[in-house]
């Protein structure tokens, strides 16, 4: 079926359930699909019973239940999409409105091409309640038609019906579904319903012939009237020369045409009851589908109505070729000039050869439309990507200005915390893997990842890069930051803590962690590749730290340990204890240096210490008590 009813479904579940239950059920109907349903496509009618069977086990609601919120959302969509008006024309009352469905979708069929729609007829009861007779090839969809029923009959008519089904397909032979339609309170007016019963009379005429049957068959090309016993009377001119074989004496209607519309045998009695229905007949035994090996679907059809003539007690079908196109004109050997000039499908043919190129340019510009979002929407995947990667490289307010275009000054920052971290003795790892560089790649990878993950905790802190086996990071820019030091203290405690998880290929992993505080001068370097620099004299200082600091622990310059003991830098669980006075390159005196550790105790110390009683206790034994 055409992607409308899909497109339907999918508005019915993202408006009342939300996006995430939708993409549940499409992947649980094992429907690949991204984006929407595009209209003007035709998709298998399995996908659509694949969707309403996972809507059922998503939502936990009986697929019946479904299928009837679906028939009433259904009409709500199809008047949001346009087709207001023409169905608030259909008909003025529910039963009227559902026999004249099938003209509706009879137009429909010309704007999508072979769309197999289902079919309505309505049969009165004597107790003024009517049958719909419901005829689908698409089985199991009936609980839709009781949905829109209720829906029309509230929206457009004002009145409550009761829609039940009577007699299913394949119940007692029956080739349709049966539905049992009773209106609780009607509205319409009595004087409405008595409409039919007044008989208005023509103009008084003499009773000479008006006109010939002769005149007739020739305003009227195509037209066949016939008896009660289907015996053809009379014919048009067109028709007549369409298909001979009209001109054979006893010549009956049933053996040239097959009723197509509306689902009832082709008999006499039964037209009349359908009277007011649309009609379509279509050609047995066309040349031009045997021609062409064509379906009996792709038949000559001629579309029109039923007429009783009580005088003589005979119907005229007054009908037109359900001709789409001059190429089909053509085809089936009929010219323009058989249509008559009051005929509207003469127009229309010619109109439908510029409407088939619109039809194809819609259709394609609907789907390069879904192209496009999905382009669309792979093209702010792709830019977040890079702008993720961009923000990794620079910090966001850097990268932002560098977006806009906008230069990228210098800037001096006098109070930072900057940190280095290195792996002892990495230059002899290096050297006992001179002939597996992959190896030592794949240890850098291993350690700087797990550091990344303790960093991403404090979002005050950015990781300016890695140099070698040195991993420097920074508090305080290019945003302030308060208590900076007691930020980039609690990570190395937590780097340092997670150092004895890292295990790769039984290599033992020592870092030495040094931090110092100070002013620091930051700038943008390069255009094609720009880096986030750091300059000044904290940044070898704190390399000096890292370089010179007892292995395997975090050392603290003075500068750093003064921001500490400040009370609003305090943490409960820094131990900082006193290393001495260290030599730094470059430096006139020496730096204090301090060590950094996390404080133990009894309730969050990792290790469990074992109670001073079991050893006694256990001696004992329950029995000894």
């Amino acid at each position: 079926m055409y992607g409308f009813v899909n497109f339907a479904l999918e508005e019915l579940v993202l408006r009342n359930f939300g996006d995430e239950i939708w993409i549940k059920i499409k992947k649980d109907a094992g429907v690949e699909l991204e984006g929407h349903f595009m209209i003007r496509v035709v998709y298998d009618d399995n996908i659509t019973y694949s969707l309403v069977v996972a809507a059922s086990k998503i939502l936990n609601l009986p697929a019946n239940s479904i299928l009837e919120l679906f028939g009433q959302f259904f009409f709500e969509f199809c008047v949001e999409s346009g087709y207001d008006k023409i169905l608030s024309l259909l008909g003025s009352t529910t039963k009227i409105f559902l026999e004249n469905l099938d003209a509706l979708h009879d137009h429909l069929s010309t704007i999508y091409p072979g769309m197999n729609a289902p079919s309505f007829r309505c049969t009165e009861k004597s107790d003024g309640r009517f049958i719909l007779h419901y005829y689908s090839d698409r089985p199991g969809l009936e609980f839709i038609v009781i949905g829109l029923v209720k829906t029309v009959a509230l929206k457009l008519h004002k009145t409550e019906v009761e829609c039940k089904i009577i007699k299913s397909k394949g119940e007692e032979g029956c080739d349709h579904v049966q539905f049992e339609i009773i209106e609780k309170n009607e509205l319409v007016d009595k004087k409405e319903k008595n409409v039919d019963k007044k008989v208005h009379a023509p103009l008084s005429m003499d009773n000479k012939k008006v006109m010939s049957p002769k005149s007739f068959c020739n305003a009227f090309p195509f037209h066949v009237i016939f008896d009660r016993n289907m015996k053809i009377i009379q014919y048009g001119t067109s028709i007549g020369r369409l298909i001979p074989e009209l001109k054979n004496i006893n010549c009956r209607l049933t053996d040239i045409f097959t009723i197509i519309r509306p689902h009832i045998n082709l008999e006499f009695q039964q037209i009349y009851s359908q009277i007011m229905s649309v009609f379509v007949l279509a050609r047995k035994n066309d040349p031009y589908a045997k021609s062409k090996n064509l379906t009996e679907e792709n038949c000559t059809r001629f579309k029109g109505q039923m007429v009783y003539l009580p005088e003589k007690q005979l119907i005229l079908f007054q009908c037109s070729p359900a001709i789409m196109s001059l190429e089909d004109l053509f085809n089936r050997g009929m010219k323009i000039s058989d249509i008559p000039l009051h005929d509207a499908n003469r127009d229309l043919i010619l109109l439908n050869e510029n409407w088939e190129e619109q039809w194809k340019c819609t259709q394609k510009l609907e789907i390069l439309t879904e192209k496009l979002k999905k382009a669309l929407n792979e093209l702010e995947l792709e830019k977040k990507k890079t702008e993720n990667l961009l923000y990794s490289v620079l910090p966001p307010s850097i990268a932002q200005q560098l977006k806009q275009n906008k230069p990228v000054m210098p800037a001096r920052f006098e109070q930072v915390s900057l940190m280095f971290c290195g792996i002892q003795d990495f230059g002899n790892i290096c050297a006992k893997y001179s002939n597996d560089s992959q190896h030592i790649v794949n240890l850098l990878n291993t350690v700087f990842t797990k550091f990344d993950e303790k960093i991403t905790k404090y979002p005050e802190i950015y990781k300016v890069e890695t140099v070698g086996d040195k991993y420097m990071a920074v508090c305080g820019l290019p945003e302030k930051v308060d208590f900076h030091t007691k930020h980039l203290c609690l990570a190395a405690l937590d780097i340092m803590d997670c150092v004895s998880e890292i295990q790769y290929k039984q290599e033992k992993i020592v870092i030495t962690i040094g931090i110092n505080c100070g002013e620091i001068v930051t700038g943008v370097i390069g255009k094609r590749m720009p880096r986030f620099c750091l300059f000044g004299d904290t940044v070898n200082l704190t390399s000096r730290c890292e370089s010179t600091g007892i292995k395997g622990r975090i050392n603290l310059s003075e500068f750093a340990y003064e921001n500490l003991i400040k009370p609003d830098y305090f943490d409960p669980s820094f131990n900082l204890e006193y290393r001495g006075d260290v030599q730094m390159k470059g430096k006139p005196r020496p730096i204090k240096m301090w060590l950094l550790s996390r404080k133990m105790n009894r309730f969050n110390n990792e290790n469990i210490y074992e109670c001073p009683f079991s050893a006694k206790f256990s001696k004992f034994k329950l029995s000894d008590f």
